[in-house]
């Protein structure tokens, strides 16, 4: 999360004022996103396109001919309480880019949105997913028996209101740049200035976030499993309580298709763009990288090191003695059992290793999902 992050903002995310366009579906065409990952794409697409579409629109308006917009998308399959719901967050600059004919490369910063204007798009959307799904439902042969992780994923999507629900076009009070059109809502009112760096890179580590945190789950006295919520969900509860097969079963419906990336790259930002090169940031470092020796395999796999990604998140610059400020090094790297368990009990920390309880399948009864889900 925090690497992706920062290798957007240094490396992919040129200076300019960002905007996050977040898009959520009905309930009923969750769980198929959930089941069809080529489907996730061309919706995706067909989003971006209509983004973009108005962009452009816009930037011919104030003279810009030929505009070109970039968008980078974190595709997430979960939502606030545990659940199941795969949508779209989107940072998409506010402004495009225009190459000359002498082959420079000029940004052109745009207003925001209006909130017409993100309707508008909102019911292109709507109009392009139903000619998308009648093709495909044209082309389909029959329906697939549901197998055990469909059925887990029906039930994942699920969520009771105990409060009554408005009208899925009527407008919400206090919110912006918001449309609801047939089960379709697209919010874009989150902005990050184009100085604000930092900003943009908490922005980005928002949308690359775990589906869970480990905090906020907790095992209680009776053997039962609490996940706690950041907010009250529409019922009014602020956590889940469920076993521990059960949450097992809801945390593999979060698990993405194999092969299919999270985070996907639009128009200038994509590799395969003619103006990529002269759009992205490079760091004033890849020099020095370009000269220096081969690096391993291990370690271009990872864009930062643990002691960069925890000052880049926590401010703490762990190579720095905090009491004189030189540098520290490392000295000795202890495996002993024996010496590592002094030290650890002369700290007054725990230097027994906990029990492994060791692994299980689950019973055959457990794998049984019922409906309608009372617990969730």
């Amino acid at each position: 999360m925090a690497d992706t992050a920062a290798h957007l903002v240094d490396r992919v995310l040129p200076p300019a004022g960002y905007r996050q366009w977040t898009l959520s579906f009905p309930r009923w065409l969750r769980i198929r996103l959930l089941r069809d990952p080529t489907l996730v794409s061309e919706l995706l697409t067909a989003f971006v396109r209509s983004v973009f579409a108005d962009h452009r629109r816009r930037a011919r308006a104030l003279g810009i001919p030929r505009a070109e917009a970039g968008a980078v998308t974190a595709v997430q399959r979960f939502g606030s309480f545990v659940n199941a719901n795969l949508h779209f967050h989107t940072l998409i600059p506010d402004g495009v880019w225009q190459q000359h004919p002498d082959g420079a490369v000029t940004f052109h910063p745009l207003p925001p949105p209006t909130d017409a204007e993100v309707e508008a798009i909102t019911a292109r959307i709507v109009r392009r997913t139903a000619r998308l799904l009648a093709r495909r439902d044209a082309d389909l042969a029959g329906d697939d028996e549901p197998d055990a992780l469909a059925l887990a994923q029906a039930e994942a999507v699920q969520t009771h209101l105990a409060l009554p629900v408005p009208a899925l076009d009527a407008p919400r009070a206090g919110r912006r740049r918001c449309a609801f059109v047939d089960g379709f809502s697209l919010h874009a009112d989150t902005a990050v200035a184009a100085a604000d760096r930092a900003a943009l890179e908490r922005l980005a580590r928002y949308l690359l976030r775990p589906a869970i945190s480990a905090d906020r789950v907790a095992v209680r006295p009776d053997g039962r499993v609490e996940v706690r919520f950041r907010r009250p969900d529409p019922t009014g509860r602020t956590a889940w309580v469920t076993d521990g097969p059960t949450l097992c079963r809801r945390l593999a419906t979060l698990i993405p298709p194999r092969r299919c990336h999270t985070v996907r790259y639009h128009g200038v930002f994509s590799s395969a763009h003619r103006l990529r090169d002269r759009v992205v940031p490079t760091p004033p470092d890849d020099a020095a990288d370009a000269a220096a020796a081969p690096v391993t395999a291990s370690m271009l796999a990872r864009r930062l090191d643990w002691a960069a990604l925890l000052e880049r998140v926590f401010g703490a610059d762990v190579t720095t003695c905090p009491r004189c400020g030189d540098d520290l090094l490392v000295i000795a790297f202890l495996t002993a059992p024996n010496i590592v368990a002094g030290i650890l009990d002369h700290l007054g920390l725990p230097a027994a290793v906990p029990p492994v309880a060791p692994a299980r399948g689950p019973p055959a009864d457990e794998l049984e999902l019922e409906l309608p889900f009372a617990d969730f």
